[in-house]
This record gives C-alpha cells, sequence and structure tokens, in this order.
C-alpha cells in the first residue's frame, strides 16, 4: 500500500509499504523522494551517519495512507537515507492490528 511521507506540512517522499513484523505492528518500504525532500535530505543523512537513521525525535514526520488514513505508530517512524547509498527506506512499528490488516489486504 502506497504512503505519503511528510515532515510537518511538506509532503516529501512516497513509500510502498509492505508489512515486515506482523506481530510488532511493523510496516517498511522503498522511499522515492519529492523535490521537498532535497531541503532536509542533508540532516537526514547526518542523523543516519550518527545513530544509523533519523526519527520522530528528530522531525516532525508524518505517514499518510493512500486512502488519506494518519497512521499513529507507538513505535515511531524512521527514516534510513545512508551517504553512500542511493536507496532510502522508510519505516514504523506499534501499528495496531486492523491498520496492518489494511495494509495486507491492498497487496
Amino acid at each position: 500500500m502506497k504512503g505519503v511521507l511528510y515532515i510537518d506540512n511538506d509532503k516529501i517522499g512516497e513509500i510502498d509499504f509492505k508489512v515486515i513484523d506482523e506481530d510488532m505492528g511493523g510496516i517498511g518500504g522503498p522511499f522515492t523522494a519529492y523535490d521537498n525532500y532535497q531541503k532536509y535530505k542533508p540532516t537526514i543523512q547526518q542523523h543516519c551517519d550518527n545513530k544509523g537513521v533519523s526519527n520522530v525525535d528528530d522531525f516532525n514526520y508524518k505517514i499518510f495512507l493512500a486512502d488519506n488514513t494518519e497512521l499513529r505508530p507507538e513505535g515511531g517512524i524512521g527514516i534510513t537515507d545512508l551517504k553512500d547509498f542511493e536507496d532510502i527506506y522508510v519505516e514504523s512499528a506499534g501499528l495496531d492490528i486492523t491498520t496492518i490488516d489494511k495494509i495486507k489486504n491492498a497487496l
């Protein structure tokens, strides 16, 4: 299922989510950056260099699914964008079973 990642009110990219850990309410997927992402990219990459991920402690990340449902993960949202790699990955954990089922059934 597709989702859009925001920082505050800026749409920064799209994610193609898959359920990666059903028991932990975990989803993740590849990230396709929008133009707005470029203003955050250096800082996000610095977070990743320092601690392996940029998360909700660093920015006010929000995810909206294709049906405009805002996710409210208990475990947060993280983005991994390492300077030496082209691929960017977004993950989230602590989602309720209803949301996990919605994402699973959208495949």
